[in-house]
């Protein structure tokens, strides 16, 4: 009686217990490709500065946001590397895909790397809004101190947690 619906391969990811609701809405936005970029902008004829903000050397699309700017490839480096992982980044495609095997996984290491993901996801998002219409500045370092400390606060109500926050007790 109910129809069946194709499964999402996102799913494990966006259902993920760990990630805190505002990221996780973020993220579900993200995965659509739903949020405001310069170039879903002027598809609705809204006329904004095209250069990306955090590096202004290309157009600011959604896959040049999302890990195509060396800015933000760098923090989600940065990031990976303080949670233990060294590979290289791809575009957003690719790190989606990665995420979501990821998220498959129940061990602690797996959860704190979803969780991450999620935060850099709406860190670089928050990030651009700043930077663009309140003169911000953009920090990396700040940044990635705000996602670390995200993670040991979060991580904090959970005992499986604690064996990879000993692992990543130093800042990114």
């Amino acid at each position: 009686m109910q129809p069946q619906f194709s499964k999402v391969e996102w799913k494990s990811i966006h259902m993920h217990p760990q990630i805190h609701p505002r990221f996780k809405f973020h993220l579900w936005l993200t995965i659509k490709q739903r949020i405001a970029t310069v170039d879903r902008l002027s598809k609705f004829g809204i006329q904004v500065q095209a250069e990306c903000i955090f590096c202004g050397k290309g157009e600011e699309t959604f896959e040049h946001l999302y890990f195509g700017c060396q800015n933000t490839k760098k923090l989600w480096e940065r990031i990976l590397k303080w949670l233990g992982h060294t590979r290289l980044i791809g575009d957003w495609n690719h790190e989606l895909n990665w995420m979501i095997n990821i998220a498959k996984k129940k061990e602690y290491m797996a959860e704190m790397t979803v969780a991450a993901f999620a935060m850099v996801v709406y860190c670089i998002w928050r990030e651009k809004n700043s930077l663009r219409f309140n003169k911000g500045r953009y920090n990396i370092d700040e940044v990635s101190k705000e996602v670390a400390m995200h993670i040991h606060i979060q991580g904090r109500k959970k005992i499986k947690w604690k064996e990879g926050l000993e692992l990543v007790n130093r800042m990114p």
